[in-house]
This record gives structure tokens, C-alpha cells and sequence, in this order.
């Protein structure tokens, strides 16, 4: 049976817990989940909030000693399945608990149209970053004695306010038609008219951060004023049968007298949605758009800067030669089931980015494959390198499944599964790989390799999403933080994005910028020591985003 690990802290004989450990018990008493539930028991005190929590109505077991495989794998709260596969993730951690309680009705729909509610990452998707990220940093670190309400609130109010995301919208204008009762469609919930995943998340939050400031079931009278919208949808969950009783793992509820004595006031926000597919979703008010003026003065600046951006020579392949005909059919692109269109260019990249891992990988050695999405990297590292063990960390769980079905075929006993975000694997390892892996993903494989002192190997994608997230910001190096700001950089990003073909005048242009953004990786990899080779893919062609960035620590020698 799974098993789902959540941080706990003990003050004499009560409870605390951060406020991802409450959601996650919150969602298993809503799903009537019975997952096996194992504290771990912190022995410092965090910066963070803490809250008082009741655990007495679980089953529970409270560890003492951390497991190794729980505290060298993944952030809390996560979910180890079996011994090689683990979840991890606010987000995935609640969306697995559900997934396991379908068979009751109160759940079917917690879940959302084709199950997809918080499926994206929160590096791509401004609704999960909300949920995921920036109202738990709301709970975290709040000032109860300020009269300002958090930021988070009044987006969510703005986000109450805007059309629903309806997925049959064609066949509800058109039903208008025949209608005139019928209206535009209003929240109920905060992703439409049933409750979800995301409502609860909200809720757990909004719930705890009342309670801090001395309201609950009473609101203030001025918050009710400029969160109206919040404030009705609050009171239907709070009427709400289920969610009412799974309050109790917080406190009893009391009746507590509002303080009407305090004017609270609301932070100023841009009045959109929150959807990352709504047409009127977060936009930068500087949204970048490719001119070739724009184009043109940023590349001025590398240009008259003392800056070699050229590639650094051949690809880094070692001595080892690759032969096909050796390896399983299962292990190779075709035994993946990949279009035959593609298949000839895929074999070609994966022998460009396996040839390193080889030459750098030493016996004992973890090898991470960062956005594995089905394996066909990982998959093959692990045939050929049995003394070294791999992971596949992937966020999609349809492609996973589809890498766990091949390693089942190839009686693979070296490979690990772990689905989540780049962010919340906490494991050491010695080389991290990615292939494609798109937009601030590659930078974040760096960012790891570096963290752990580990090498990389990686042939980035779509330069054109990269963007400053909670988590990192560019440029990424420090030269060329002093040389060009952020807009202008960003300029450039999209601009590698226009390689083409041979025959496109944008594409030479295009492979321009691309040598800008991956020397730029470079350039901050060897601050911290690393020896980085920058060259391209044999044949070019296969691909057109065709570079590898091979970055091997002082500690290795070859």
C-alpha cells in the first residue's frame, strides 16, 4: 500500500505542522482516504508558521529516525508507491490521494475536466503556481498585525470576477441562443460549478489565515466589503457538510466575534484571471515581442562586449564507441513506440548525449534523467551502465508509466521513478542529463548539477520560454548580469526559437542567439568550477535545437 510521508513538529504534548502537511490531511479526512500516513518528526523548530493540528482521528506512525530513501529522495509531502517509484509535490502528492479515493462520488470531480485540475507544473502554469506556491507562502510568512491583506487574496477576489473557463463554452453560447434566462456564467467554485482540488487547497488556506487574525465563521465587516466575491464562495464551503467536519484536524470550531475595529485594507492588483488558459490570464504588462529593432540592440550589446560566444569546439563524446545492434529493441527508440518519422533522429540524439554519460560515469555513480518524459534516455543509460543507478523524474504520470512498462520488459533492476517537479527532488547524485528539456527546465537541471557538484549533460529547448519564476531569475551568469538586463535578454531568448532551415533568413540570426543564452549557462557553471564543453549535436540535423552543454566538476577526473 502507498505510504505518504508529512512533516510534523511536537510543543510538549500538542502538535504542529507547515501548512502543506494540513491540506494533505485535510484532503485524505475529505477523500476518506486510507493511506498509510507517516509522520516525520522534525527536531528543529523551521522560520515558517507553524499550526496546531489534531492527528488523534488517523492511523498513523510517527518517525523518529528519518529512512534513508525518505529523507535523501524528495520534499515533503510525498508519496512512496513501492520501492522504485515515489510522488512528489503538494500538488501530485493530493492529486494521488484522490486519484486512489474515486470510487467515492464526493470525489469523482475533485479532479476536473479529463482530470487535469493542477496537472501542469507551476514553472509553466500561473493557476498551479497560485496554488502550489503562492498562497502556501501566504500562510508561511504573513504578518498577522498588519492591516494589509495578503496579495494572494486579491488575486483570487479578481479571479472570482472573471468569466468561467468552460470547456464546452461553444455549446453553452450557443444554447443562449434559445435562452433568455440564460447569463454568463459565474464561479461558483474556483475553477466553475463543482468543487475541486484547487477549492480546497484555497480554502485550507484562506481558513487558516482568518483564524490567525481572529475571524472564522464571523468576518470582519470591511473584509466582507472588498473581498465580497471570496466571501460568498467561502460560505458555501464552510456550509458545506464534509468540509465542515474535516475543520476538526485544525480546532473546534468556536464562535469567535469579529474584530470590526480594524480597517483592513486590499493591495492593488491587475484585475485577471488566474488561468493559465483563460484569454485573459497573468501577462506580463512588458509582454516581449520579437522585432527586429529589439533584436538588433540586444545584440549590439553581446556584441561590442569583450565575449567569446562561440562554441567551445567539438562535442564531448569520450572514446567509447556506440553500437546500436547491441542494445535491446526494447531500449531503443523504436521499442518505445516513437513515429517512425521521427525515429532516425532521435537515435542519432540519444547516441550524442549517451557517448558523455559514458565516458563520465563510474561504477556506484546515480544518474538523474531530468524531464525523462517516457524514458528513452534513461532507459538506455540504465542497459548500458548496470553497476550505476537511474532516475527517471518526470512530472507527467502517463509517461512514466509508459518508461515502467519497458524497464518491466528489460528486467532493468537499476532504475528508480520519481514523478514531480524538478524542484522538490532533494536527492545527491553524481550526473544529471536532459534532453530537450524545455525553456527554464534546462536551467534548473544546471541549477541541481550545480547544488550537488555534479555533472551535467544537456541539449536544451525552446529558449524562447524562458522567464524569471520563483526559482530563477536571468540572465543566469554573472557577466552577463552586468552586461544586459533582464528585457533585452529575454529579447534574445525568443529569438533563438527562429531557427528555421537553411534557407530561412531568420535561422543564422537564430543559432546567433541560441550561442548567447548557452553561453551564458556556461559562463555560470564555470563560476562554480566546472570545466564546460559547448558544441554541437553529429549530424546537425538532427535536430534544430542542436547544442550540448557537457559540464564536469573540479572533484571528477577523467
Amino acid at each position: 500500500m502507498e505510504k505518504v510521508f508529512l512533516d510534523l513538529y511536537q510543543l510538549s504534548e500538542s502538535y504542529t505542522a507547515p501548512i502543506e502537511t494540513i491540506i494533505t490531511l485535510f484532503t485524505i479526512k475529505y477523500c476518506e482516504s486510507d493511506i498509510k500516513i507517516k509522520f516525520i518528526k522534525g527536531k528543529n523548530k523551521p522560520q515558517e508558521k507553524l499550526y496546531n493540528i489534531d492527528i488523534s482521528t488517523f492511523r498513523h506512525e510517527i518517525l523518529e529516525d528519518v529512512p534513508q530513501d525518505v529523507a535523501n529522495s524528495c520534499a515533503l509531502p510525498h508519496i512512496i508507491v513501492n520501492e522504485h517509484s515515489y510522488i512528489a509535490g503538494l500538488c501530485a502528492t493530493l492529486r494521488e490521494i484522490i486519484k486512489q479515493s474515486l470510487t467515492n462520488d464526493h470525489c469523482q470531480g475533485l479532479l476536473g475536466f479529463k482530470d487535469s485540475c493542477l496537472l501542469a507544473c507551476s514553472e509553466v502554469s500561473v493557476w498551479t503556481k497560485f496554488c502550489e506556491v503562492d498562497i502556501i507562502s501566504t500562510l508561511k510568512f504573513f504578518d498577522v498585525n498588519s492591516n494589509e491583506l495578503p496579495v494572494t487574496l486579491a488575486r483570487y477576489e479578481c479571479h472570482m470576477s472573471q468569466p468561467v473557463r468552460l470547456h464546452n463554452l461553444y455549446k453553452y453560447t450557443m444554447s443562449k441562443k434559445f435562452s433568455k434566462t440564460c447569463k454568463t456564467p459565474e464561479h461558483i467554485y474556483a475553477e466553475g460549478s463543482t468543487i475541486s482540488l484547487a477549492d480546497i487547497i484555497i480554502f485550507v488556506c484562506i481558513y487558516i489565515f482568518l483564524d490567525n487574525i481572529n475571524i472564522t465563521r464571523v468576518w470582519n465587516e470591511k473584509i466582507i466589503e472588498i473581498l465580497p466575491l471570496t466571501f460568498k464562495w467561502y460560505t458555501r464551503m464552510i456550509q458545506d457538510e464534509r468540509i465542515f467536519e474535516c475543520l476538526t484536524i485544525i480546532e473546534e470550531l468556536k464562535e469567535i466575534e469579529s474584530d470590526n475595529s480594524r480597517n483592513y485594507i486590499l493591495p492593488v492588483v491587475q484585475n485577471q484571471s488566474l488561468y493559465k488558459s483563460d484569454p485573459k490570464r497573468y501577462k506580463p504588462r512588458n509582454r516581449i515581442f520579437t522585432r527586429q529593432e529589439d533584436i538588433d540592440n540586444s545584440l549590439e550589446i553581446i556584441r561590442n562586449a569583450d565575449v567569446k560566444t562561440s562554441l567551445t569546439g567539438v562535442i564531448f563524446a569520450g572514446d567509447d564507441n556506440f553500437d546500436w545492434l547491441e542494445i535491446p529493441f526494447d531500449a531503443t527508440p523504436e521499442g518505445g513506440a516513437l513515429p517512425i518519422s521521427r525515429l532516425k533522429r532521435k537515435f542519432e540524439q540519444l547516441e550524442n548525449l549517451c557517448k558523455p554519460v559514458i565516458s563520465i560515469a563510474k561504477d556506484g555513480d546515480i544518474i538523474v534523467d531530468f524531464c525523462s518524459g517516457s524514458g528513452h534516455l534513461g532507459i538506455i543509460i540504465a542497459y548500458l551502465l548496470p553497476r550505476c543507478n537511474v532516475i527517471l523524474l518526470e512530472n507527467k504520470e502517463e509517461s512514466l508509466n509508459k518508461a515502467k512498462e519497458r524497464v518491466k520488459k528489460l528486467q532493468l533492476n537499476n532504475v528508480k521513478f520519481f514523478q514531480c517537479n524538478l524542484d522538490y527532488f532533494k536527492g545527491n547524485f553524481n550526473i544529471g542529463m536532459s534532453l530537450h528539456a524545455c525553456g527554464v527546465a534546462t536551467d534548473l537541471v544546471i541549477q541541481h548539477c550545480i547544488r550537488r557538484n555534479a555533472a551535467f549533460i544537456c541539449c536544451p529547448c525552446c529558449y524562447g520560454s524562458v522567464h524569471d519564476c520563483h526559482h530563477i531569475t536571468y540572465p543566469r551568469s554573472e557577466f552577463f548580469k552586468n552586461l544586459i538586463e533582464n528585457r533585452s535578454y529575454m529579447v534574445l531568448g525568443h529569438a533563438a526559437d527562429q531557427t528555421h532551415d537553411v534557407y530561412n533568413a531568420k535561422t543564422k540570426q537564430g543559432y546567433e542567439c541560441m550561442e548567447i543564452i548557452d553561453t551564458d549557462r556556461r559562463l555560470q557553471a564555470e563560476q562554480f568550477g566546472y570545466k564546460v564543453h559547448l558544441g554541437k549535436l553529429v549530424p546537425e540535423t538532427c535536430t534544430p535545437k542542436n547544442h550540448l552543454l557537457v559540464g564536469i566538476p573540479s572533484s571528477i577526473r577523467l
